[in-house]
């Protein structure tokens, strides 16, 4: 057990991604404190005790010290001053009392390893001092001090072989350095001590250096190499599943992404980062998670999901603060606990200065025990009013919890009422808009529609008009509720151009559809509405000629013929307002044969994050996608799109609404 300190600094402000792990392992410490009640010798305990420590030591500090305490108590004696198991011993307690910030007192039993260890000629032990002083120096501000200590320690143990400790003083090293923007010399240190993690087969320390390296390259806004070493560091997490380290290379990633304005990247990114947390177990993580997602779902617009992640942020962030007003109260009865070991220590030590003390002097030691016990009184009935203090906030915070509670089950009521609303919307709509495909219209045909939300942006829409198939996808601007607006819009506008005014030509029917949306949503150049809208792509097919004519809104369409696709792009303006001079759409006209296989699609499939990156699928694998399977069954291709989706999606959210039509010529 190495038991090495592990500087806590890097980076605080953006993440606190450190070399610090953490995990809930309340089944093993169970364990191991009944096996603790049934061995029976020194050595065994001590393994025990050993084993305790590094299961406390970066969950509950307070627990840490009592084994520490207890090892001691257990191994040390002033008859054997050197012994490895005793030179631990006070390696623990130091250790402990550091993470308590009891600085003195980790101080004075780093200095005494130090002291018995090189007497001793014990290298081992030397390097774990130098190391554990060196970080504790750095937690103080005293970074040049830092910085030579753990050199020491790197020094020794690069001598004995020791890669372990060289690892954890490399890393070190590089966060101080980052501290003192002495930025080669920390990417030197963070790179050494990441070829020594892979050298070592150390998944979780591999990790840790990709996560250090990847902000460290993030404050210099080097976004690329930063991305790239948080991927590399994904792996190495994923391999060991640590969601406390894959929470933070999420977030890391997200902040990442928001800073390069990808807010859909970023908002995936923190949605992994949340599951992560959760899974870990560790409120200062679910508290990151919560902020960056109410970041994330701000920058898309989306401020009712951005708000409820600011009251999920706010409510994980009171209970941390008042986990941290606890810790106050037990730091300051750790204090005078630190002292009374302090004192007992030196007792040990100079046990036979005592012996020889006169009459006089031992009267005078008892006086100052004394004024020590009055003290400690003193001190005493100052924690009890701070303790009960504390508890008065602790009271007021509960009170203002339940009427936060009371909020949300008004809030989730409201919430009932809206989604039953929109259930019996989706209805309406279903009946409304063609929902499958029409053998009448084209005999091997399908149409997928996958909705974001309950009522769906996207839609189908087809006639049959003087002989002529007319068939479009149409993608309105939003989805869910807005989206399902403007889709009831176009339906209505279409059937008047299409069926009732029997126009033909796609390129017209999008422009006449332009006006009558422009007209209907009163839209001139000015406020929200003139962006509303919509994408399309629409074709005309006349089985007498075999001519299919195309017209695109933003939307290209696929046809496979000749055992080639071709995409025949549509114009880069919407159905709707668009600044600058409106132009006609353009018509398009393509002789096509018996088995060619038409496609027309939403930008939602394309735009989909998945895959082991959490990137956008995109077009070209669609299209590969498509061509790799256009001689099967249109109900198979429907089915092998629908898979390839989900296995892309995974457990990410969907982004958009998805609909893609595909038929053969008969």
């Amino acid at each position: 057990m190495t038991c090495r300190i592990k500087i806590k600094l890097l980076f605080t402000t953006i993440l606190g991604c450190l070399v610090v792990f953490s995990f809930g392992q309340t089944a093993v410490i169970d364990s191991l404190e009944k096996e603790f009640l049934t061995v029976t010798t020194k050595s065994e305990k001590s393994e025990i005790l050993e084993a305790l420590f590094s299961e406390f030591q970066f969950n509950d500090s307070e627990k840490a010290l009592e084994v520490a305490l207890e090892f001691k108590n257990l191994n040390w004696s002033s008859d054997e001053e050197y012994s490895r198991d005793a030179l631990q011993s006070l390696n623990l307690v130091g250790i402990a009392y550091m993470d308590l910030n009891q600085n003195d007192s980790a101080l004075f039993y780093f200095q005494r390893l130090l002291e018995i260890a090189t007497k001793n000629h014990d290298s081992l032990f030397m390097s774990k001092s130098y190391n554990n002083i060196g970080a504790l120096n750095a937690n103080l501000g005293n970074f040049d001090a830092a910085v030579k200590y753990i050199q020491k320690s790197a020094i020794i143990d690069e001598a004995t072989g020791d890669k372990e400790g060289a690892l954890v003083s490399y890393v070190n090293i590089g966060s101080i350095f980052i501290m003192l923007d002495a930025n080669d010399s920390a990417r030197y240190f963070l790179t050494k001590g990441l070829n020594v993690a892979k050298d070592n087969k150390d998944h979780a320390m591999v990790a840790t250096c990709y996560l250090n390296l990847g902000v460290f390259e993030y404050k210099l806004e080097n976004f690329e190499q930063a991305q790239s070493n948080l991927f590399g560091g994904l792996e190495h997490a994923e391999a060991i599943n640590n969601h406390d380290l894959l929470s933070r290379i999420y977030h890391n990633l997200a902040l990442i992404s928001l800073s390069q304005k990808d807010y859909h990247s970023g908002l995936t990114y923190d949605l992994s980062a949340l599951i992560a947390a959760e899974k870990s177990g560790l409120l200062v993580n679910l508290v990151s998670a919560e902020i960056g997602l109410a970041r994330s779902f701000e920058k898309l617009g989306r401020y009712q999901e951005a708000l409820e992640h600011y009251k999920k942020h706010t409510v994980l962030k009171d209970s941390l603060s008042g986990l941290e007003n606890e810790s106050v109260f037990i730091e300051m009865q750790e204090k005078f606990k630190s002292e009374e070991a302090y004192r007992e220590n030196e007792i040990l030590t100079q046990k036979n200065k005592i012996q020889n003390l006169e009459i006089a002097k031992n009267a005078e030691e008892i006086q100052n025990s004394r004024i020590v016990i009055f003290s400690s009184i003193v001190g005493l009935a100052l924690l009890v009013i701070l303790a009960l203090t504390l508890y008065n906030r602790n009271v007021i915070k509960q009170r203002a919890n339940q009427k936060l509670q009371d909020a949300y089950a008004i809030i989730h009521e409201k919430n009932v009422d809206i989604l039953a609303s929109i259930d019996y919307a989706s209805k309406i709509q279903e009946a409304l808009l063609p929902t499958k495909e029409n053998e009448k219209l084209f005999k091997d045909s399908f149409f997928l529609l996958r909705p974001k939300d309950i009522v769906s942006g996207d839609f189908l829409w087809y006639a049959e008009v003087e002989g002529k198939k007319i068939i479009a996808v149409v993608d309105c601007t939003g989805h869910g509720v807005p989206g399902a607006f403007m889709s009831m819009i176009g339906n209505t506008f279409l059937h008047q151009i299409v069926n009732e005014r029997e126009v033909t030509n796609p390129a017209e029917i999008l422009t006449e559809l332009r006006r009558n949306v422009i007209r209907a949503l009163n839209q001139k150049g000015e406020g929200v509405n003139r962006k509303d809208g919509m994408d399309m792509a629409i074709c005309s097919y006349s089985s007498s000629t075999r001519v299919l004519e195309f017209a695109g809104a933003n939307n290209p369409l696929f046809v496979v013929k000749n055992g080639e696709t071709l995409e025949i792009k549509g114009d880069k303006q919407p159905v709707g307002y668009f600044e600058g001079l409106e132009k006609p759409f353009t018509n398009h006209s393509l002789e096509v044969s018996k088995g060619d296989c038409v496609y027309l699609f939403s930008d939602g499939y394309a735009d989909q994050f998945g895959g082991p990156k959490g990137k956008k699928y995109k077009y070209k694998p669609l299209k590969e996608l498509i061509f790799a399977n256009f001689q099967k069954p249109m109900s198979v291709q429907k089915t092998v799109l629908i898979d390839s989706f989900d296995d892309w999606k995974g457990a990410l959210e969907q982004v958009d609404d998805v609909c893609i039509v595909g038929f053969r010529i008969a």
